[in-house]
């Protein structure tokens, strides 16, 4: 199967197994999150991402890309960013929301921490979500 896929649906297959490696520990054990643990999971992406692509592109020879592959691109981050968008007004609506009601103080210490986690997790979300949102895309163009 992989020898059919082209250059930029291995890439984009890649990209979410790295993803889903390195972002999946993340949402299952949130009650360890610190800012060390964030850079060392962006570090993390960043040589997995290097490494991967650049076996892909060893082992890859047609690497062009069209017009079709430009338009998936723009849809997987239209998707992405109309998730990022939710996630924020609805963060923000529930944080507003335990402000009034009173459940959460925001004169703490681990309300940085506390933002930094829920945010950071919501980048993951999105960027997942463009990277599935491109490959169904191509897969729906066969």
């Amino acid at each position: 199967m992989l020898t059919s896929l082209s250059y930029r649906e291995k890439t984009l297959y890649a990209s979410l197994v790295a993803e889903l490696v390195v972002y999946g520990p993340y949402f299952f054990l949130h009650e360890q999150n610190s800012v060390n643990k964030v850079a060392g999971m962006i570090i993390a992406i960043i040589v997995l991402q290097i490494i991967l692509q650049s076996i892909i592109a060893a082992l890859t020879r047609n690497r062009v890309t069209d017009e079709r592959d430009r338009l998936i691109e723009l849809r997987g981050y239209r998707a992405g960013y109309l998730t990022l968008a939710s996630l924020m007004v609805l963060g923000l609506g529930m944080l507003w929301f335990h402000a009034t009601v009173g459940h959460i103080r925001l004169d703490g210490r681990m309300v940085g921490l506390h933002f930094l986690s829920v945010f950071f997790g919501m980048l993951i979300i999105a960027d997942i979500t463009k990277t599935a949102a491109q490959i169904v895309a191509y897969r729906r163009a066969l």
